[in-house]
């Protein structure tokens, strides 16, 4: 966005003259405090974005500077609001996010609309992984599964009145000897589900209990002896006794699933295991697992389900040729449709396919509607969306909805990397530099963030350091076997004048054809960035053919911005009904 230092400011009837700091409404100046100018100056420097109250106190009041702070910034904020006549409860202008800080969402400049997020749900839970007290390591599979499913139970059951934290971050917690009171203010929940799981032959043992973070307080516990057939069972019963423990009246009622073949659950629910392995590492035997499952139990919708995903996975991953990956999708996913329609990982992956195969963006909106409705706490639903979202160039709207996704899963690498993309797809590079650091600081071999790090560093101007992060990407991550990563150094290289290293980690990434599928869309950025533009063509034509995942971002990533002059990339965008 362009600095706010050097212009006028026009929102509803509202002009800020940021050289003169002056508030007008037409030809009447309202008078504007130094601190209420400097929160509307910042937020107005990222509309849309989340000003948190650290950088607020930061840019007010500096270090050294000895204030009661909580409650000079809300004055400020409420002088700021009473300038603006704008109301907190229905805001026109200025957001706030409990906990978090404000955002401004008025229409700028004639820009997109910025809607106020829903607001936040009052309560915010999270299930903690279900302990294996079975004597055996390789139960582990099922406690862990059990734990997923518990979590997608909760989602569903209490759509709308509680927002259930997504796996990944709970999954930081497992074996945690940290207080209740800690983990629910690192996640920024009010309750807790815990619990444990014993396995014996066809019976099982689960054992459940609900505490309030703030206090400690144990409020609900419970167990369950079933036989294994009736484990989608427990989890509802489970799901709704905790809904009533916190007062929600749920509408409609949920029915018990009904049950599968006990062997094709426990299949079922190791394809599960491996699928939640880090990046793709599991994803193959996953499928392997799925499919099992299914030979037992062919009507069972939640694994017809998984398939789908794990296919699309096949395909973002490159693990052959993306079409026919997204082909076997589609296929699983309408059939775990056709015999539940509330499958919302199976309306998610149908999304998927809509969006990356069949290049219908409303038909990919509604299907990611419909996983959302079906479970509002699907992060991957809310990840999914804002992917789409961005790609076709809609960024306030994308943000936001990787901005909920980053709510629901705050510890989790994907949601943090898409978060950063769609902030450097808008062109707020900083933006996307600050999501990226944070994803890596979580996990510094976490490559697709230090991809989408470096590509920031670049646009920003910061050449050393993107191709300092590429190369330590490289180094990292075995580079040699990974012909995304040698595309991307390769163009870094031939756009900061390396131009005989960016063709020698070309050879290397096409060396690699022979042994399997290298992505073109990767391959013709680079190839754009040594000025052999027909090169570059052919590849996104053929990246168009082979219905490569990541093509139609071409139409938003700032490193094909040379291409937008010619007309092959007008053609290229009509065919991706992205013209």
């Amino acid at each position: 966005m362009e600095s706010t230092d050097t212009r006028t400011v026009k929102f509803g009837s509202f002009e800020l003259d940021v050289r003169l700091r002056e508030l007008r409404t037409g030809s009447t100046r309202v008078r504007l405090q130094d601190q209420p100018f400097e929160i509307l100056r910042l937020m107005l420097e990222r509309p849309g974005d989340v000003v948190t109250r650290e950088q607020l106190r930061q840019r007010l009041w500096p270090a050294g500077t000895y204030v009661d702070f909580e409650h000079s910034l809300n004055a400020a904020v409420k002088r700021l609001r009473a300038a603006l006549g704008d109301d907190a409860d229905n805001p026109r202008f200025v957001e706030t996010l409990p906990r978090r800080g404000y955002r401004f969402i008025a229409n700028l400049n004639g820009a997109e609309p910025i809607a106020p997020a829903a607001k936040s749900t009052r309560l915010r839970l999270a299930v903690l992984p279900f302990a294996n007290l079975s004597e055996d390591p390789a139960q582990e599979y099922f406690s862990d599964g059990l734990t997923e499913e518990m979590i997608a139970q909760l989602g569903s059951v209490a759509r709308g009145r509680i927002a259930v934290i997504a796996r990944w971050s709970s999954m930081a917690f497992k074996q945690t000897t940290q207080r209740a009171r800690e983990i629910g203010e690192t996640l920024r929940v009010d309750y807790l589900v815990e619990g444990g799981v014993r396995c014996a032959g066809n019976r099982v043992r689960i054992t459940a209990r609900l505490v309030e973070t703030a206090g400690e307080t144990h409020l609900w516990s419970d167990a369950y002896d079933r036989d294994l057939t009736d484990c989608l069972a427990v989890q509802t019963d489970v799901a709704a006794r905790i809904a009533r423990s916190l007062a929600m009246e749920l509408t409609p009622s949920v029915e018990p699933k009904a049950s599968c073949d006990s062997g094709a659950y426990q299949t079922y629910l190791k394809g599960r295991y491996y699928w939640n392995k880090p990046f793709d590492d599991g994803v193959k035997e996953a499928i392997v697992y799925y499919q099992r499952a299914l030979d037992v139990s062919p009507s069972f919708g939640a694994a017809h389900a998984a398939l789908a995903r794990a296919h699309v996975c096949r395909a973002e991953f490159y693990h052959g040729l993306p079409r026919q990956a997204l082909k076997e999708a589609e296929a699983s996913a309408l059939q775990a449709l056709a015999i539940d329609s509330t499958l919302y990982e199976a309306h998610l992956a149908l999304g998927d396919v809509r969006r990356m195969q069949d290049l219908d963006w409303s038909a990919a909106e509604a299907s990611y509607a419909q996983a959302i409705a079906h479970n509002p706490s699907y992060e991957s639903a809310h990840r999914a969306y804002g992917m789409s979202l961005s790609v076709q160039g809609r960024h306030a709207a994308a943000i936001r909805a990787t901005e909920r996704a980053c709510e629901l899963d705050p510890l989790c690498l994907v949601v943090g990397t898409t978060a950063g993309w769609a902030r450097y797809a808008a062109g707020d590079f900083d933006a996307a530099i600050d999501h990226c650091r944070n994803t890596i600081d979580m996990d510094p071999e976490f490559m697709p963030a230090r991809r989408v790090l470096a590509a920031a560093y670049l646009q920003a101007g910061r050449h050393a350091e993107a191709l300092a992060e590429l190369e330590s990407a490289v180094s990292l991550a075995d580079g040699d076997s990974d012909p995304t990563l040698l595309a991307w150094l390769a163009h870094a290289k031939a756009v900061t004048g390396h131009v005989r290293d960016a063709a020698a980690l070309i050879a290397r990434a096409r060396a690699l054809e022979r042994e399997r599928y290298v992505p073109r869309y990767h391959l013709a950025m680079a190839y754009l960035a040594l000025e052999d533009i027909d090169t570059a063509f052919e590849l996104l034509d053929q990246a168009w053919l082979d219905r490569d995942p990541a093509v139609a971002g071409v139409n938003v990533e700032p490193r094909f911005e040379p291409l937008r002059g010619d007309r092959r990339y007008r053609e290229l965008l009509e065919r991706l009904n992205l013209g």
